[in-house]
Formats: C-alpha cells, structure tokens, sequence
C-alpha cells in the first residue's frame, strides 16, 4: 500500500507534496512489497524531475532498495523509462552504481537496453567507464 506521499509523487502533484513533507511525511517510506516504490523511486519511474529534486533536498535515500517483487532502484526505474534527464540528476546527487550497488547497475542497463533507451544504458558509460552491457 502506498502512503500519502508515494501517491501524491506518483500522480504529480507537487503542491500536494510540498504540503506532505512541511507536515512532517516520511521520504524514505518503504516501498510496497509488490510493484511498491519510495517516493523517490516513484518519482524517477514518472520522470518528474522537479518533485524528486524536492525529495532529495528533504532527504531522500537515492539508493533505497526496490520492493520485493517487480520494485525498482530509482536508478533502474529512470532507466527502463528512457529519463536521462532523471539519470542524470541521480547520478550527480550521488546515487551508487558500483559496490553493493553492481546487480542494480546491471539491471538498469539490461531493463534500458530491452526498453529500447539505448541513449539511457550509455549515460552509464559517462558516468561509470564501463560499457554498457550489449
């Protein structure tokens, strides 16, 4: 189940979020076991890049791990939808791509590259020095 905020992120309501937050809501709520999302996950899946500056302005983990079942690191869901504006703002907040991060990194690239974002799985290169998996 989402909360308030994982709703209002995902519906792209940045008033309603602004409110959440100054009222005291939790940026970094779980994700849902099935198909859940942190707000911030939600908002790199849904490319609003303005609400997930806020997120991690309000301190958002970017590297929160996924929902159990078919959830996704804020770095793959920006992947997989092709948002390289959105990979771009994560990667220079300082999201992870190697270390305990590598299994997310290469499941970013592979869920960009089955999605056709081939422009998505090379920000990576800039990024990491490493090609992207082909």
């Amino acid at each position: 189940m989402r909360t308030p905020l994982q709703k209002a992120v995902e519906t792209g309501n940045l008033e309603l979020v602004n409110v959440l937050l100054n009222a005291g809501a939790d940026v970094n709520a779980p994700a849902a076991r099935a198909r859940g999302g942190t707000a911030l996950q939600l908002a790199a899946i849904c490319g609003f890049l303005e609400i997930a500056d806020i997120l991690v302005e309000a301190g958002a983990n970017i590297n929160a791990s996924p929902g159990e079942v078919d959830g996704r690191t804020a770095l793959e869901g920006a992947a997989e939808h092709g948002r390289i504006d959105m990979l771009h703002f994560l990667l220079q907040k300082g999201a992870e791509i190697d270390k305990d991060q590598r299994k997310h990194y290469q499941r970013a690239i592979k869920y960009a590259l089955s999605c056709g974002h081939n422009a998505a799985a090379n920000v990576w290169y800039t990024h990491s020095g490493h090609p992207p998996f082909r």
